[in-house]
C-alpha cells in the first residue's frame, strides 16, 4: 500500500490450487508497448492491459467508498481514474518493465470488474552485497464492490502467480493488508500465504499513517500448490 493510485484492496484468498489456466500472450502488435502485452486467462477471468476506454470502469471500482474505505482514503473522482489508467499504460511502455497494473475482466462479457497490480522491486546490488528484494514483487487487488465475496480473488491470485512465478521468474511475492481486514487475513493464511509480521506506519494516505500486515508466498510454495 503506497499512495492513492498504488492502494489496492486486498480481499479474500489470493492463492490456491486451481484448474490449469491458459497463459496466453497476445502476438498482435500491442497498443501500449513495444514489448508483448500481458494477456492471461483463467476459467472465467482475464488479466489484460488497461485501455483508454477503461476510465469509467476504473471509476466504478475506486469511486465506490465501499472499496476505498479499506485504504483510509476518499473515493476516486474521474481525474483520479484517468490518472490510474495513464499510469498503468506508462508502466507498460517502460523497458525493462517493473510495473504491471492490469485490468481484470470477465471472459464471457469483457466487462472490467477489477484492477490488479504486480510491482517488481528494485533489483539492485552486485557481487557479495545483500540483494534486498531480489526477484521479489508486491501484488494487490481491487474488485468492484458488487464482485466481492464471490470467489474471484482466488482466480485472480492464481493468474498473478502465473505472471509472477511462471512468466517473470520471481522468487517471492508479497501482499499487505489493513489490520482491520481480519477476514481476508484468515483466508489468505488458509490459502497458503505466510504472515511475516506487522509493519508499523508503513502506509500513509491523506495525512494518516496506517499499519500494514504483510504476507508472502515463495516460488517453492507456488510449485507445491501447483503440484510440481
Amino acid at each position: 500500500m503506497t499512495d492513492r493510485l498504488e492502494a489496492e484492496r486486498e480481499q479474500a484468498p489470493l492463492w490456491g490450487p486451481r484448474e490449469p489456466c491458459q497463459t496466453l500472450v497476445d502476438e498482435r502488435p500491442p497498443a501500449v508497448s513495444e514489448q508483448r502485452s500481458v494477456l492471461i486467462e483463467g476459467a472465467t477471468l482475464r488479466l489484460r492491459e488497461f485501455l483508454p476506454s477503461d476510465v469509467e470502469g476504473v471509476l466504478a471500482i475506486f469511486g465506490d467508498p465501499r472499496t476505498t474505505r479499506e485504504f483510509g482514503m476518499p473515493p476516486f473522482r474521474r481525474p483520479d481514474a484517468a490518472a490510474l489508467v495513464e499510469q498503468a499504460r506508462e508502466g507498460a511502455r517502460r523497458t525493462p518493465r517493473s510495473h504491471y497494473r492490469l485490468g481484470v475482466s470477465e471472459i464471457a462479457t469483457g466487462e472490467l470488474i477489477g484492477s490488479a497490480k504486480l510491482i517488481v522491486e528494485n533489483q539492485s546490488g552486485e557481487g557479495g552485497m545483500v540483494r534486498v528484494g531480489y526477484r521479489s514483487a508486491e501484488v494487490g487487488l481491487a474488485l468492484r464492490a458488487d464482485r466481492v465475496s464471490v470467489g474471484h480473488s482466488v482466480e485472480i491470485g492464481y493468474l498473478l502467480g502465473v505472471l509472477g512465478f511462471d512468466r517473470l521468474g520471481l522468487h517471492r511475492v508479497w501482499s499487505g493488508f489493513m489490520p482491520s481486514n481480519v477476514a481476508a487475513q484468515r483466508a489468505i493464511e488458509k490459502a497458503g500465504m505466510v504472515r511475516e509480521g506487522r509493519l508499523r506506519h508503513y502506509g500513509h494516505v491523506d495525512g494518516v499513517w496506517h499499519d500494514i500486515v504483510q504476507y508472502s508466498i515463495l516460488e517453492d510454495d507456488w510449485k507445491a500448490l501447483r503440484g510440481h
